[in-house]
């Protein structure tokens, strides 16, 4: 298992600490990828200012699919991209540069994602591809609210982000092979559903935002030593067994 430091103190609990504490560990088995991701995607939100959202593009046997991600709008900003074939994060990915995009300039580039995307209020986006040696497995995809919501101070911190991600990314492919990484995404993808109905419990139960109860279920997940997805299932089934409906479930 990936065993990781957390929480340096003292004049050492800067944000590239705090991400390179979080970062830091071996990932053993395919196993650990996930949650591997998932914490890299909370610890780049928690650390970069203006920073709403942020979602980790894994790029296995030619399609791209959304590894982690921090909100489920982020699924949906993601998902633009692929549909179109073209946006900051797939041509970070192609071309293996970093997009650092106010997306009011960016509209003749990608016309389409654009146009999608400010309708939800994202006017800001940096895309850095996931770069291991001579391979590149995707990218890092920062979104912001406001306008001009990342700059080049941001730059060294995602740099080191999307590199760790990268090198867990090719450590996981040298082991299981690229075809095992992929279906595995595969079934994590098909497992999100409950997972964003468990969060909707928690959000209810406790009053907390959609960052707090995904947080709230993982830990837990951590602690029990259970499978997120199993987890989740677990709590939804629980709700639905009190005679609650898929709709306050889901709420």
């Amino acid at each position: 298992m990936m065993e990781s430091q957390r929480g340096l103190p003292g004049p050492s609990d800067t944000p590239a600490a705090q991400v390179m504490a979080d970062l830091s560990g071996v990932l053993t088995s395919l196993d650990d990828l996930g949650g591997y991701l998932e914490t890299l995607v909370f610890t780049v939100v928690d650390n970069i200012d203006g920073c709403d959202a942020v979602g980790v593009t894994v790029v296995m046997e030619d399609r791209p699919r959304t590894a982690a991600y921090t909100t489920a709008r982020t699924l949906e900003i993601d998902a633009v991209q692929y549909a179109v074939g073209d946006g900051p994060c797939l041509d970070a990915f192609r071309n293996q540069r970093e997009n650092l995009v106010d997306l009011g300039g960016a509209h003749e580039r990608w016309p389409m994602f654009t146009a999608a995307v400010q309708d939800d209020g994202v006017k800001s986006l940096l895309a850095v591809p996931l770069l291991s040696g001579t391979r590149c497995f995707g990218a890092l995809n920062l979104y912001g609210h406001a306008r001009h919501a990342f700059d080049h101070s941001d730059l060294e911190l995602v740099r080191m982000a999307a590199s760790r991600a990268a090198d867990a990314v090719g450590a996981v492919v040298d082991v299981e092979g690229a075809r095992q990484v992929a279906a595995q995404m595969e079934q994590a993808m098909a497992s999100r559903a409950v997972i964003e109905q468990a969060k909707g419990v928690l959000m209810g139960r406790h009053g907390v935002d959609e960052k707090q109860a995904f947080e709230l279920l993982r830990g837990q997940s951590q602690r029990l030593n259970v499978k997120l997805r199993a987890l989740a299932a677990q709590l939804v089934s629980e709700v639905r067994a009190r005679g609650i409906t898929d709709d306050e479930v889901s709420a």
